[in-house]
């Protein structure tokens, strides 16, 4: 009796570490996002004012390094900030930075002459917009604050034009990761209206 009930709490020990093995296993899924342009930006494209032979090179986009990675980073406070394992980037953070960026300007000027650098020898920019990111993060449910300066220079790179500093800050509606990268993609597009605003006054 003694070794059957021995056993049979073996059995029962033998059971509970399985379980507990497999619900240490399990993971929840990763979920990948991406910043985007804004639908209504469509609506907002004015009557040709630019000269659509000029092109405009976006970058280098400079990033913290805190930044510069695959997880999604968000603040809890003013000296500490949070990686999410199973919220990431589905590309490289500052690479669709610089991407939509280079969009938002090509819909809001509007010309297709737009490239993100580094560009190839076949284009030849008659601005150069640099950027240097200090900040881009937010709370999940609270703001999201994009803190960046900026320059269009000449397309040698040697006579700057224009230099900007701005602080965008965008609501996030909901405590989610979906509403968290929608305010990322608000906040640059701001800044995108900002940047356009700046280059159309030089194009005059």
């Amino acid at each position: 009796m003694k070794n059957r009930a021995r056993f049979g709490n073996m059995g029962w020990g033998f059971l509970f570490m399985v379980f507990f093995i497999a619900a240490c296993s399990s993971t929840p899924p990763v979920a990948y996002y991406t910043l985007n342009t804004l639908p209504e930006m469509q609506q907002e494209i004015p009557a040709a004012v630019m000269d659509n032979t000029i092109a405009i090179g976006v970058g280098p986009v400079e990033f913290p390094k805190f930044l510069d990675r695959p997880q999604i980073v968000t603040r809890k406070s003013q000296n500490q900030i949070e990686v999410s394992e199973f919220n990431r980037w589905a590309g490289s953070f500052p690479g669709d930075f610089s991407r939509v960026l280079a969009k938002n300007i090509s819909i809001l000027l509007p010309t297709d002459q737009v490239a993100v650098y580094p560009w190839g020898d076949q284009f030849s920019p008659t601005y150069l917009v640099k950027l240097d990111v200090v900040q881009f993060d937010g709370q999940l449910g609270e703001t999201v604050v994009l803190d960046v300066t900026w320059m269009v220079t000449d397309k040698e790179g040697t006579n700057t034009l224009v230099v900007r500093k701005s602080r965008v800050e965008e609501a996030v509606l909901d405590k989610t990761y979906e509403a968290l990268v929608e305010a990322k993609s608000n906040g640059l597009a701001t800044l995108s209206r900002e940047i356009v605003e700046e280059l159309r006054k030089l194009a005059k």
